[in-house]
């Protein structure tokens, strides 16, 4: 009966994960798995406090103030924006960060890569294991019994009667650990408890048990901390090359929010610029059509306008949809319902207006020298040749013999009743090497290879990232230049151009103007003011990646970020 209940007891103990709920389980993935990225996040300048994954909440907009004017400007869609909520620079960042879809994935990528961490790493702690498992057997008749009364002709005792049915269980019980060496090797120990109980006739118990241990280690191939950890080694480095890369992806998008929002606001300015033109040819139109009414102008001349007022009437339109087109698709980048009605604010143009089109105060060569010093990006690229040059000794290691010693003790259980006693006096130990010499290598051959190859191919990857990136900030620093070039043309063609409508519109009132110069005049004028709003815009763009390229752009957990400053440690 003692027995019985020691088969109990160990039944009971390998139940127990059963009782553990599902948010339990996931509790403790999240506490083992953060506590993972805080432990690498120390190594990344920079990096994220806010990485946690299940803290979506619903977009909320009431806190932004809301747009009460109607915008002729925009048409039929002028109606679309009255109860639309303003949003600033800073405001559409921060929603961007909280509730963006990409931004999201990028933490969810970020999550998967430390979880995946903690399974490699509790391959090297102990891990236990428990079993049990029970067995009714019964038999209606004796079958062999039956045979041999057939083959002999000799009746057992039993004669003139049915065989017995006979009855047993049998249970088993297993509770074993298991621990792996970083050296290659394993300890392993088991505990097994068999119970067999008969049920009919004589009532009688069987039991049997033993206690076994084991201990290996390769000598040769998979010898050693260097192979063995391999696995371990490469997800603790990826685990940081993902922190590295969700750093990046912070600047990058922080940038992406920054350009988009500013380039909605181009089209915006360009659909106001498209429609005070219109309004303009409109003006001369009309003026035209009655000259041409008193007889002081041809039928040509006004027709001419009539087609410059509707070609201007379709760069308006198409402007129009260009700018809602842009604010639809901002929406989605922030992560924002398509239905959620937004404006951005119009003030966000002056102040970068204000800011003025001056350049970063570094160099060429010390933006591209700090480029190459600060970009995480090229250390992870760096790491990888190392990670490949790692994995050319493994994979000469798998083509070496393998020569590995064990190590058992088998150890019964005694014969008294005492529960848990074992009989040492009649273990039994086994000690041995195994030798499997490499002749079919082929598999092992064609690895080492492809090691060999992606070493080579690491290698070249990081020196073309290191070209790549030399030639981003160089890309920065010359539309910076190109938008400065451009700044000065269109500023200086907008005086111009406002010279020539004004001389052209005194002209056309006295009766003098040129229907041509009125047109050529006015396009002219709209074309340069559209082109000096995008010079601001490209420009302020241009010097956001110029930043983002060196390095040199800090983002903080809303998003907002500040120029020239390296990440803090």
């Amino acid at each position: 009966m003692k027995k019985s209940h020691k088969s109990l007891i160990m039944l009971t103990l390998s139940l127990l994960p059963l009782a553990c709920t599902n948010s339990a389980y996931r509790q403790s993935a999240d506490d083992e798995t953060y506590a993972a990225i805080a432990g690498k996040s120390p190594l990344v300048p920079g990096v994220s406090t806010q990485i946690g994954i299940d803290e979506q909440l619903a977009v909320d907009l009431s806190p932004y103030p809301v747009n009460n004017e109607v915008f002729d400007f925009l048409d039929i869609e002028a109606e679309s924006e009255v109860g639309a909520h303003i949003l600033s620079l800073n405001a559409a960042l921060d929603l961007a960060f909280r509730h963006s879809r990409d931004y999201q994935s990028q933490k969810e990528a970020l999550y998967q890569e430390a979880l995946a961490l903690t399974f490699d790493r509790y391959r090297y702690t102990p891990i236990f294991n428990a079993s049990a498992g029970t067995d009714y057997q019964w038999d209606a008749r004796d079958q062999f019994v039956a045979d041999m009364e057939a083959l002999t002709g000799i009746e057992s005792v039993s004669t003139g009667e049915s065989i017995n049915t006979s009855e047993s269980t049998f249970s088993t019980t297993s509770l074993g650990a298991r621990y792996l060496l970083q050296s290659g090797g394993a300890i392993a120990l088991n505990l097994t408890n068999n119970l067999t109980r008969f049920l009919t006739g004589d009532v009688t118990e069987s039991v049997s048990g033993a206690f076994i241990g084991s201990f290996t280690q390769p000598l040769l191939r998979d010898f050693g901390r260097a192979i063995e950890t391999e696995t371990l080694i490469q997800a603790e480095r990826n685990l940081l090359y993902q922190l590295r890369d969700f750093t990046r992806f912070r600047k990058v998008f922080a940038v992406r929010v920054a350009s988009d929002y500013y380039s909605v606001l181009l089209n915006r300015e360009t659909a106001r610029n498209n429609y005070q033109g219109l309004q303009a040819t409109n003006l001369s139109l009309e003026r035209e059509q009655a000259f041409q009414a008193e007889g002081l102008t041809t039928l040509l001349q006004v027709g001419r306008l009539e087609q410059s007022a509707l070609q201007a009437d379709l760069r308006w339109t198409t402007a129009i949809t260009r700018y809602k087109r842009s604010l639809d698709n901002f929406k989605i980048l922030l992560g924002i319902s398509a239905d959620d009605r937004i404006i951005l604010d119009d003030n966000e143009m002056s102040l970068i207006a204000e800011t003025g089109m001056n350049s970063p105060d570094l160099s060429l060569a010390q933006a591209t020298e700090m480029a190459l010093q600060t970009r995480l990006d090229l250390y992870t690229g760096l790491d990888r040749v190392q990670d490949s040059a790692r994995k050319i000794n493994v994979a000469a290691n798998a083509l070496r013999p393998a020569l590995d010693f064990s190590a058992v003790v088998n150890v019964p259980t005694s014969t008294s009743e005492n529960i848990g006693e074992f009989d040492f006096e009649n273990a039994v130990y086994t000690a041995g090497l195994d030798l499997d010499l490499p002749l079919d290598t082929k598999a092992q051959r064609n690895e080492y290879r492809r090691a060999l190859i992606n070493y080579e191919a690491t290698t070249r990857a990081y020196t073309l990232a290191s070209d790549n990136i030399k030639l981003d900030v160089l890309d920065a620093w010359r539309r910076m230049n190109q938008a400065r070039k451009s700044f000065d043309i269109s500023q200086t063609s907008v005086e111009i151009n406002e010279r020539r409508v004004e001389e052209a519109l005194l002209r056309a009132e006295l009766g003098l103007g040129n229907i041509q110069d009125t047109v050529d005049s006015q396009n002219d004028l709209t074309a340069a003011q559209t082109d000096l709003v995008n010079s601001i815009v490209e420009h302020n763009i241009a010097k956001l990646e110029f930043w983002r390229d060196v390095g040199l752009l800090y983002v903080n957990d809303s998003g907002q970020w500040e120029e020239g400053t390296n990440e803090p440690r």
